[in-house]
Parts: C-alpha cells; structure tokens; sequence
C-alpha cells in the first residue's frame, strides 16, 4: 500500500508492473489522462521509483524529466503542488531552476507556495534571489512563505549539506 490513500486497484496494478513498465504506464497517465484524481495518484506512485532505485541512475533521471514535464505542463494545481513536493522529498536538485521558476512564474498560488517551500525542503541556498522575488507575490501565502524561507535560508546556509542523498522533511 502506498503512503498516501490510493485506491487498492490502482495501486496494485500499477506496483506490480516491473519498474520500467511503471514508469511508463505513470508517464502515459501523465500525458493522456483527462482525470486530474488519476494524475494525482500517478504523481504518488512515480514519486516511489526513485526511493526503489536508491535516489540515482537512469529511471531516477527519467522520474525527474517527467516530474519537471509535469511541473510545466500539467493543468491542475493540485498536480503541479504535488509535483513540487515530490521533487523536493526526493532530492532532485537537477531541476531545482524549474522549481525556482514555478515559485514565481506558476500561475497558481497553489503551486507559488509549495514550489517556494520546497525550495527550502531541498535546501536551495542558491535562490535566494527567487525567494527576494517570491517575497513581492500579489498572493499574501505566497509572500508569507517565502520571507519564512529566505529566513530560514539565511539563518541556516552555512549549515545545510545540500549535496546529501536524502532530505529531512
């Protein structure tokens, strides 16, 4: 069962494929399904790949290349927010700049929110520039979010090893 509540069927279905066929059954769902609920779950179950091949090798890029897709192409923002999440909880700093352009260009404040938070959770203290642009959201969350992170990026920076394989959520 996943950590998040999806239904049985799905999820057994789709865990007991091999984990490139996974890949691409969630990457299908990705790009054809008009059902953001069933998007939403494929967001969950690609978000587990990368822990099953120990964050690193070429179904971890792949899973990153399609969470960066998602990110710029999805049409809900609940996707998109769970995007943001999952590139952050699973360390994908390669596309940190996508992150960084979602938390001031999405736009949903949705997703202005969680892609400014996430930064934070991946611990990139080079955007800090992007959290100075966050802080002039219209959104008053968003704002709010990200002068709680720039804080916390400054007062933490010298301390944080942003190389590390696994985040602290």
């Amino acid at each position: 069962m996943s950590t998040v509540n999806i239904p049985d069927e799905f999820d057994k279905i789709i865990k007991a494929m091999p984990l490139e066929e996974r890949f691409l059954k969630l990457e299908e769902i990705f790009k054809t399904s008009k059902d953001e609920s069933e998007r939403w779950d494929a967001v969950w179950l690609a978000g587990e790949i990368p822990v099953e091949v120990g964050l690193k090798g070429p179904l971890f890029e792949k899973t990153t290349d399609l969470f960066a897709w998602v990110l710029k192409n999805d049409d809900n923002d609940v996707v998109r927010h769970e995007v943001c999440y999952q590139i952050a909880a699973r360390n994908m700093r390669r596309i940190i700049p996508e992150l960084a352009y979602a938390a001031n260009y999405d736009p949903s404040p949705l997703v202005r929110h969680e892609a400014t938070e996430c930064l934070m959770i991946i611990r990139a203290t080079d955007q800090i520039d992007a959290m100075k642009r966050s802080c002039q959201d219209e959104n008053e969350s968003v704002r709010n979010t990200a002068e709680l992170v720039l804080k916390r990026m400054r007062r933490y920076k010298s301390k944080f090893n942003a190389e590390s394989e696994w985040v602290s959520i």
